[in-house]
Protein backbone atom coordinates (compact mmCIF):
# COMPACT_ATOMS: atom_id res chain seq x y z
CA UNK A 1 0.00 0.00 0.00
CA UNK A 2 1.15 3.50 -0.70
CA UNK A 3 0.42 6.37 1.67
CA UNK A 4 0.64 10.04 0.74
CA UNK A 5 0.96 12.11 3.92
CA UNK A 6 0.53 15.88 3.54
CA UNK A 7 0.91 18.04 6.62
CA UNK A 8 0.94 21.73 7.52
CA UNK A 9 4.64 22.62 7.65
CA UNK A 10 3.92 26.12 8.97
CA UNK A 11 2.90 24.79 12.39
CA UNK A 12 5.69 23.47 14.64
CA UNK A 13 3.55 20.84 16.40
CA UNK A 14 2.24 19.39 13.12
CA UNK A 15 5.81 19.20 11.75
CA UNK A 16 6.96 17.46 14.91
CA UNK A 17 4.08 14.94 14.88
CA UNK A 18 4.57 14.25 11.13
CA UNK A 19 8.26 13.55 11.72
CA UNK A 20 7.33 10.66 14.01
CA UNK A 21 5.23 8.84 11.41
CA UNK A 22 6.87 6.21 9.30
CA UNK A 23 6.18 4.44 6.04
CA UNK A 24 4.79 7.31 4.05
CA UNK A 25 5.53 9.54 1.10
CA UNK A 26 5.53 12.60 3.39
CA UNK A 27 5.27 16.24 2.25
CA UNK A 28 5.04 19.41 4.31
CA UNK A 29 3.25 22.36 2.74
CA UNK A 30 2.71 25.79 4.24
CA UNK A 31 0.25 27.44 1.86
CA UNK A 32 -2.35 26.84 -0.81
CA UNK A 33 0.30 27.61 -3.45
CA UNK A 34 2.62 24.90 -2.07
CA UNK A 35 -0.33 22.50 -1.79
CA UNK A 36 -1.32 22.86 -5.44
CA UNK A 37 2.34 22.78 -6.54
CA UNK A 38 2.71 19.41 -4.79
CA UNK A 39 -0.45 18.08 -6.45
CA UNK A 40 0.76 19.32 -9.84
CA UNK A 41 4.13 17.60 -9.41
CA UNK A 42 2.55 14.33 -8.28
CA UNK A 43 0.03 14.46 -11.16
CA UNK A 44 2.75 15.19 -13.71
CA UNK A 45 4.86 12.30 -12.37
CA UNK A 46 1.85 9.98 -12.75
CA UNK A 47 1.81 9.15 -9.04
CA UNK A 48 -1.22 7.62 -7.34
CA UNK A 49 -1.90 6.39 -3.82
CA UNK A 50 -4.03 3.85 -1.94
CA UNK A 51 -4.26 6.12 1.08
CA UNK A 52 -4.01 9.88 1.47
CA UNK A 53 -3.68 11.51 4.89
CA UNK A 54 -3.97 15.29 5.13
CA UNK A 55 -3.08 16.70 8.55
CA UNK A 56 -3.58 20.36 9.24
CA UNK A 57 -5.56 22.85 11.25
CA UNK A 58 -9.24 22.55 10.63
CA UNK A 59 -12.62 24.12 11.18
CA UNK A 60 -16.05 22.98 10.01
CA UNK A 61 -15.72 22.34 6.27
CA UNK A 62 -12.15 23.69 5.99
CA UNK A 63 -8.52 22.70 6.40
CA UNK A 64 -5.64 25.13 6.70
CA UNK A 65 -2.03 25.40 5.63
CA UNK A 66 -0.32 28.48 7.02
CA UNK A 67 -2.67 31.39 6.41
CA UNK A 68 -4.46 29.57 3.55
CA UNK A 69 -7.68 27.63 4.00
CA UNK A 70 -9.11 25.04 1.64
CA UNK A 71 -12.76 24.09 1.43
CA UNK A 72 -15.29 22.53 -0.95
CA UNK A 73 -14.71 25.15 -3.65
CA UNK A 74 -11.00 24.31 -3.58
CA UNK A 75 -11.68 20.62 -4.23
CA UNK A 76 -14.07 21.47 -7.06
CA UNK A 77 -11.52 23.74 -8.74
CA UNK A 78 -8.80 21.10 -8.34
CA UNK A 79 -10.98 18.55 -10.12
CA UNK A 80 -11.02 20.85 -13.15
CA UNK A 81 -7.19 20.94 -12.99
CA UNK A 82 -6.93 17.17 -13.49
CA UNK A 83 -5.94 15.99 -10.01
CA UNK A 84 -8.47 13.16 -9.99
CA UNK A 85 -5.86 10.46 -10.65
CA UNK A 86 -3.97 10.89 -7.36
CA UNK A 87 -6.14 8.32 -5.57
CA UNK A 88 -6.37 4.73 -6.77
CA UNK A 89 -9.64 2.81 -6.93
CA UNK A 90 -10.81 1.94 -3.45
CA UNK A 91 -8.58 4.57 -1.80
CA UNK A 92 -9.00 5.82 1.76
CA UNK A 93 -8.75 9.60 2.18
CA UNK A 94 -8.39 10.91 5.76
CA UNK A 95 -8.63 14.58 6.73
CA UNK A 96 -7.11 14.84 10.18
CA UNK A 97 -7.90 18.42 11.06
CA UNK A 98 -9.85 19.58 14.07
CA UNK A 99 -13.59 19.77 13.40
CA UNK A 100 -13.15 19.49 9.61
CA UNK A 101 -16.18 17.18 9.28
CA UNK A 102 -18.40 19.01 11.76
CA UNK A 103 -21.86 20.26 10.83
CA UNK A 104 -23.40 20.61 7.36
CA UNK A 105 -20.17 22.29 6.20
CA UNK A 106 -18.26 19.15 7.15
CA UNK A 107 -20.50 16.91 5.04
CA UNK A 108 -20.16 19.32 2.10
CA UNK A 109 -16.37 19.28 2.49
CA UNK A 110 -16.26 15.46 2.49
CA UNK A 111 -18.59 15.26 -0.52
CA UNK A 112 -16.46 17.68 -2.56
CA UNK A 113 -13.28 15.80 -1.60
CA UNK A 114 -14.91 12.48 -2.57
CA UNK A 115 -15.85 13.96 -5.94
CA UNK A 116 -12.22 14.97 -6.53
CA UNK A 117 -10.39 11.91 -5.23
CA UNK A 118 -12.87 9.05 -5.61
CA UNK A 119 -14.75 9.77 -8.85
CA UNK A 120 -14.28 7.46 -10.63
CA UNK A 121 -12.83 4.57 -8.65
CA UNK A 122 -14.65 4.71 -5.33
CA UNK A 123 -13.31 4.39 -1.82
CA UNK A 124 -13.77 6.13 1.51
CA UNK A 125 -13.25 9.70 2.66
CA UNK A 126 -13.45 10.60 6.34
CA UNK A 127 -12.75 13.30 8.90
CA UNK A 128 -13.31 14.24 12.54
CA UNK A 129 -15.90 16.45 14.25
CA UNK A 130 -13.73 17.23 17.29
CA UNK A 131 -10.44 18.73 18.38
CA UNK A 132 -7.41 16.46 18.12
CA UNK A 133 -4.29 16.08 20.24
CA UNK A 134 -0.89 14.92 19.04
CA UNK A 135 0.49 11.75 20.60
CA UNK A 136 4.24 12.32 20.92
CA UNK A 137 5.03 8.59 21.02
CA UNK A 138 3.13 7.35 17.96
CA UNK A 139 3.02 10.54 15.91
CA UNK A 140 -0.72 10.13 15.51
CA UNK A 141 -3.35 12.73 16.28
CA UNK A 142 -5.97 11.41 18.70
CA UNK A 143 -9.57 12.63 18.84
CA UNK A 144 -10.90 11.90 22.33
CA UNK A 145 -14.52 12.90 21.68
CA UNK A 146 -16.74 13.74 18.75
CA UNK A 147 -17.45 11.58 15.76
CA UNK A 148 -15.70 10.25 12.70
CA UNK A 149 -17.76 11.00 9.61
CA UNK A 150 -17.24 8.81 6.56
CA UNK A 151 -18.54 8.69 3.02
CA UNK A 152 -18.42 5.38 1.19
CA UNK A 153 -18.21 5.93 -2.57
CA UNK A 154 -18.94 3.37 -5.28
CA UNK A 155 -16.70 2.76 -8.32
CA UNK A 156 -18.91 5.07 -10.38
CA UNK A 157 -18.26 7.98 -7.97
CA UNK A 158 -21.73 7.86 -6.42
CA UNK A 159 -21.97 8.21 -2.63
CA UNK A 160 -23.34 4.91 -1.32
CA UNK A 161 -23.47 5.69 2.39
CA UNK A 162 -22.89 8.42 4.95
CA UNK A 163 -21.67 7.02 8.21
CA UNK A 164 -21.06 8.65 11.57
CA UNK A 165 -19.63 6.91 14.62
Amino acid sequence: MSLLHIYDSSFRVTRWIAGRRGGADRHGVGSYTEFTALFTRLRDEGRSFDRILIESHGSPGRIGFGRSTLGPLTWRSMKQAGYTGLARSGARIHFNGCNVAEGPEGWEFLEAAADLFLNPGGGTVFGQTSLGFGNPVSGHVVHLWGETRSLFVGPDGRILERFEQ
